[in-house]
């Protein structure tokens, strides 16, 4: 079975990534939700969703890592068990918006990325490794990245690397009309 690490924590934007992991789940991909400590995580929205620990995980199990942006803090970004996970894993990583911190913070941006320009100013320390693009989505080998508002960019980068577009071409027509709710 195919799977997925989709890495939470407390104000993470469930709405960059919601209608990916539907396409996501119809393509075969199980979706396991972890965090750090395991169990209910709030969204940014107030919705709270069930987590397994990180700690009970093998990265290698995954054939990718999602995570949506949302309300990052230090504390996140300097929490070793995440640094660990993500340094452990070897496959893709997509993480839309602000998430792009914390594979910055793990050492992985190591290529061309994007986020918001106000976490680019701030966050610098963490980006170090990378070169940032003012651009919505940014397509490396190992690591796509966006800005929260490119949520349909970056649900299509997601499914053409993943090979998923090519098996259903109307793929594309059917997204952008759910994406934007026509």
């Amino acid at each position: 079975m195919k799977k997925i690490g989709f890495i939470v924590y407390d104000g993470f934007a469930i709405w960059q990534v919601g209608l990916l992991q539907m396409f996501l789940k119809q393509d075969g991909y199980e979706i396991e939700t972890i965090s750090i400590n395991g169990g209910l995580i709030s969204t940014d929205g107030g919705l709270q969703v069930n987590s397994d620990p990180l700690a009970e995980k093998d990265p290698k199990s995954y054939d990718l890592l999602l995570m949506a942006g949302g309300e990052i803090n230090e504390k996140l970004l300097e929490n070793n068990m995440i640094t660990n996970f993500l340094q452990s894993y070897e496959g893709l990583i997509a993480a839309s918006c602000a998430s792009s911190l914390l594979v910055g913070a793990a050492g992985l941006l190591d290529c061309e990325y994007t986020a918001m320009p106000h976490l680019n100013a701030i966050y610098t320390e963490f980006y170090a490794d990378g070169d940032y693009v003012d651009k919505d989505i940014c397509v490396a080998d190992r690591v796509i990245t966006s800005r929260g508002h490119a949520h349909y960019d970056f649900m299509i980068a997601v499914l053409e690397k993943l090979g998923i577009t090519k098996n259903d071409p109307k793929l594309y027509k059917l997204a952008l009309k759910l994406s934007k709710n026509q």
